[in-house]
């Protein structure tokens, strides 16, 4: 598999896995695709997970509108590390 393949590949397993969070109600596949792009190009450049929870704060609440009462972001960046220790 290619670079490109495989980046795109880690980006739909991410989103995939956000989207099992059940964060939004009845959102579709293709909702956390920015989201997932952006923690995964943070992952790339380190793994941290203070600067991971923030992305998902951020994210979370200014693009898709959510408030900071209503996601648990110490579980989603500690899913989404455990996620990528398992598959990479």
């Amino acid at each position: 598999m290619n670079l490109i393949n495989e980046r795109n590949n880690q980006i739909a397993q991410l989103s995939k896995l956000i989207l099992s969070m059940n964060l939004i109600v009845n959102a579709h596949k293709g909702t956390f695709h920015h989201l997932a792009e952006k923690i995964l190009q943070q992952i790339e450049k380190e793994m941290n997970t203070e600067k991971i929870k923030a992305i998902v704060e951020s994210e979370l609440c200014v693009t898709y509108g959510l408030f900071l009462n209503e996601f648990n972001s110490d579980k989603i960046a500690d899913d989404i590390i455990n996620w990528w220790e398992n598959n990479n």
